[in-house]
């Protein structure tokens, strides 16, 4: 009996949106603290981190899909398989600037790039930032981040670019910046799907992808 014939691509990108979704609930859980200059708590750190890192990892994922199709029309073109320069050069993508950002905080968090970060303890309580400064050799950035700053972030987004200070906020323009990204791919990629529809359950409920931002933005 012949058998049918199929093709199948490995895109992981989609698989990874309800773990985002269940990071979100989980971090939406637990009471806001706001971070000092220093860090922010052990478990929003610990969250935002994760759902930074899957966000990028989805995105990459997503664009690979995207690259694979385009040479297929393409099929002398040798893309970029940086995303940012992928998406400027093949699309002409406006914000590729804020996926440089969003990737370079992907690998602070994936590359653990180290601070040494500088602070008192006053008698009163609380700490006393006196200053962070990158580790060399710790890092590939180009430049690095502005020597003396007090709370360093990125330029475009204002993304923490200390690891260990990330948040909500932090996770909130993640999430934007990987939303209009897919979107963008779903309306004007090629083999368009639609990338920012499907469903995943928050606390509980059935949302579409897209809808984690207003549900995140709303509780900030």
């Amino acid at each position: 009996m012949a058998q049918d014939s199929h093709d199948y691509i490995s895109v992981i990108g989609p698989q990874l949106y309800q773990p985002i979704a269940d990071l979100i609930g989980k971090l939406l859980a637990r009471p806001y603290q706001e971070p000092d200059r220093i860090s922010s708590n052990y478990f929003e750190g610990g969250y935002a981190a994760a759902i930074i890192l899957l966000l990028a990892a989805a995105v990459e994922s997503l664009v690979q899909r995207d690259r694979y199709f385009y040479t297929r029309t393409a099929p002398t073109a040798r893309p970029s398989a940086k995303v940012p320069e992928y998406m400027k050069l093949v699309h002409g993508y406006r914000r590729h600037a804020h996926l440089d950002e969003l990737f370079e905080v992907r690998n602070a968090v994936a590359h653990n790039h180290l601070w040494e970060i500088r602070f008192a303890t006053p008698a009163a309580g609380g700490r006393r930032h006196k200053g962070s400064s990158l580790v060399p050799d710790t890092h590939r950035l180009r430049p690095p981040p502005v020597a003396g700053a007090r709370v360093p972030r990125t330029k475009r987004l204002r993304i923490n670019r200390q690891p260990t200070r990330l948040d909500r906020t932090d996770v909130e323009k993640a999430l934007a910046t990987s939303l209009h990204l897919l979107k963008f791919l779903s309306e004007k990629g090629y083999k368009r799907v639609r990338l920012t529809a499907l469903s995943v359950s928050l606390r509980g409920k059935l949302i579409s992808f897209s809808d984690l931002l207003p549900e995140l933005t709303s509780v900030l």
